[in-house]
C-alpha cells in the first residue's frame, strides 16, 4: 500500500432535498447556496413552484427567483 498527500479537485455537487411541503427545502437550499458562492447569493438562481415561498427569505441576500405555475407539464 502506498501512502500519498490529499489534494483538493473540482468536484461538482450532486446533491437532492427531498420533504413534506413547509419542511424547509428552500431555506436550506438557500443556506447551502450561501457557502458555497461565499456569501454570493447573487450568483443563485431559485424555480419558485411553492406561490412566492422563495421570497420569504430575501433577507438572506440578493438571489434570482422565476416562478413557474402549474400546469408544469403540457
Amino acid at each position: 500500500m502506498q501512502l500519498r498527500q490529499s489534494e483538493r479537485k473540482r468536484a461538482k455537487i450532486k446533491m437532492a432535498l427531498q420533504g413534506a411541503s413547509g419542511t424547509g427545502k428552500t431555506y436550506s437550499s438557500l443556506l447551502i447556496a450561501q457557502g458555497l458562492t461565499n456569501g454570493d447569493l447573487s450568483k443563485v438562481a431559485i424555480i419558485d413552484t411553492e406561490n412566492g415561498s422563495a421570497d420569504l427569505y430575501a433577507h438572506l441576500g440578493n438571489y434570482n427567483v422565476s416562478t413557474m405555475s402549474p400546469p408544469f407539464a403540457t
